[in-house]
């Protein structure tokens, strides 16, 4: 978008009353700053804007990626339809029923929605959001050299932030049971379409997932070869269509509003004079669906840590979400306790598995590569998929599907229709 466009759409924005009623736009100034994001559905762009009652804001634009092919591949539309719904209608009903928390500091935090368009038109400068930019309040991408995994101060931090999001599906839920699933029925869920779960489509999960499972064998076959679990793994490839849509349900009574999409490209943490991570946020919610709250779980696990850290701290980390979650929530709401959060991962972990083993090989890809956009719109792109990465992602998927063995979820899969009940009254409310 030329300065021009922007300066157009600002002035009429402003004047729309976005800002304020009765205010006009003085001037604005473009800028860049996260310029080490991977954009993908969208591009940014980056002002503050002068209105005419004397207030200063720094804004971040979103636009539809200019390619129209690529905006038809990633669904761009409904990615944008989404967010616009949770801004304008989720994050509304969910503040409005969150009450009064023990501590302050157990608030999420989410940028200031301003305005928002989706006609879905040719012209994707007729398509935009804008929101506040949160890199001029501190918040910024993750500051370690990793690209992919995180530390245990930021997975925890991550994780926090996690559960009180998921701590205001709760509140909602205590408040009126049924309105938070009759909101998301207006959300298009981003995980399938008319064919089913999108992962389960050309066989993908399966060809994924063994990419991982045929590396573990490789490497550690005496210990995996006959091992029950894998022998269940496989059943689950075999059977991705049911299995995939099954991690989909909605779980009662401990289902929430999931992102979707929380690993490291999609936060952005606060950190103090020692650079130590204290607070986090996200700025996409295009991919909301509501389910197991392992599905986030799992997914951000199996996509943000490394073997050694899941060996050394999975139960930590867990802990770590269930203490923020129940302090997140008003008094007597109900949520899940720690070993109803374990029955769920292993019910719908193989969900996470199937994000990892798709996603991490592309976020490990080499940038430099340049024939992705082609692939991705060829007739039979899942062979070039499952190259991305190279041997490093074939390695990490491997890791995963251990630990995901190891920890019994294939044998766990799909063996109840609803969480475990549990009679700990610790487990009942906060």
């Amino acid at each position: 978008m030329e300065r021009l466009q922007v300066e157009k759409e600002l002035n009429t924005i402003v004047g729309g009353g976005a800002f304020g009623k009765n205010c006009n736009l003085v001037s604005f100034k473009l800028y860049k700053c996260m310029t080490d994001m991977d954009e993908w559905w969208y591009q940014r762009i980056f002002c503050s804007v002068l209105t005419s009652d004397g207030a200063d804001y720094n804004i971040m634009i979103k636009i539809k990626i200019q390619d129209s092919v690529l905006r038809g591949c990633f669904g761009c539309d409904v990615l944008f339809y989404n967010e616009l719904f949770f801004y304008k209608k989720i994050i509304p009903f969910l503040l409005e029923c969150r009450g009064p928390i023990v501590n302050d500091s157990n608030t999420l935090f989410l940028p200031r929605f301003f305005y928002g368009r989706n006609n879905c038109s040719e012209l994707v400068t007729n398509d935009l959001i804008v929101i506040e930019n949160i890199n001029t309040l501190g918040y910024s991408y993750c500051s370690s050299n990793e690209k992919v995994f995180l530390d245990i101060d930021h997975l925890t931090i991550a994780l926090q932030t996690l559960a009180k999001f998921h701590g205001l599906s709760y509140n909602a839920k205590h408040r009126d049971t049924s309105k938070i699933r009759d909101i998301m029925k207006n959300v298009f869920d981003t995980h399938m379409d008319v064919d089913g779960h999108w992962m389960a489509q050309n066989d993908l999960f399966k060809k994924c997932g063994k990419r991982g499972m045929d590396r573990l064998l490789k490497r550690d076959g005496d210990r995996y070869r006959n091992h029950e679990h894998i022998r269940r793994l496989g059943e689950l490839f075999d059977d991705a269509r049911t299995v995939l849509m099954r991690t989909l349900d909605a779980r009662e009574p401990l289902s929430v509003i999931c992102h979707g999409n929380w690993y490291r490209d999609t936060l952005l943490f606060q950190y103090d004079e020692h650079r130590r991570p204290f607070d986090a946020t996200a700025i996409d919610y295009s991919t909301l669906h509501y389910g197991s709250p392992a599905l986030d779980l799992s997914s951000f696990l199996y996509m943000s840590t490394t073997q050694p850290v899941r060996e050394a701290h999975w139960d930590d980390l867990l802990d770590a979400y269930c203490v923020a979650l129940a302090g997140s929530v008003s008094p007597g709401v109900r949520v899940p306790c720690r070993a109803e959060i374990d029955a769920e991962l292993g019910e719908v972990a193989v969900g996470g598995l199937a994000t990892a083993a798709f996603v991490l090989p592309f976020v490990l890809r080499d940038r430099s590569d340049l024939t992705l956009e082609t692939s991705m719109t060829s007739d039979d792109p899942v062979e070039y998929f499952l190259a991305l990465g190279g041997d490093v992602a074939t390695e990490y998927l491997a890791d995963v599907v251990k630990h995901f063995v190891d920890m019994g979820y294939a044998g766990r899969c799909g063996h109840s229709s609803n969480p475990v009940e549990n009679t700990n009254p610790k487990c009942s409310s906060a």
